[in-house]
């Protein structure tokens, strides 16, 4: 995994062993709240063009995920965008930790869906 920072813009990406359409499919497009350790976080889908690109507003800032297709390997890169300087709190809460979890939550997905080149 790796994380790259512009003043408004974080983006973190992850290459995972999988076809893209089983990356997209556990990515959760739609509309959901969860409680977090910095508080509740709710988000909502805005664009999905499956399985390529999927964009929520997610809580103070815009994400976007991309899903490109390397072979039968998935990279997925996700940038959130800030409208402010103010607005990006996300480094505080510490948003590498955070992608980590999303990302083993992804892991944790595949292997139940397993096998996948079925």
């Amino acid at each position: 995994m790796s994380t790259g920072r512009s003043e408004l813009e974080i983006h973190v990406e992850r290459i995972f062993d999988a076809p893209r359409a089983h990356i997209f499919s556990v990515s959760r497009p739609g509309s959901y709240r969860f409680q977090t350790a910095y508080g509740v976080v709710e988000a909502e889908s805005r664009e999905v063009d499956p399985p390529e690109r999927l964009v929520q507003t997610f809580q103070n800032h815009l994400q976007t995920l991309e899903f490109e297709h390397p072979g039968e390997r998935t990279k997925l890169t996700r940038t959130m965008r800030f409208a402010t300087l103010e607005d990006d709190t996300t480094m505080q809460c510490g948003v590498e930790e955070g992608a980590k979890g999303g990302f083993a939550r992804v892991d944790a997905a595949l292997l139940h869906r397993l096998p996948l080149d079925a």
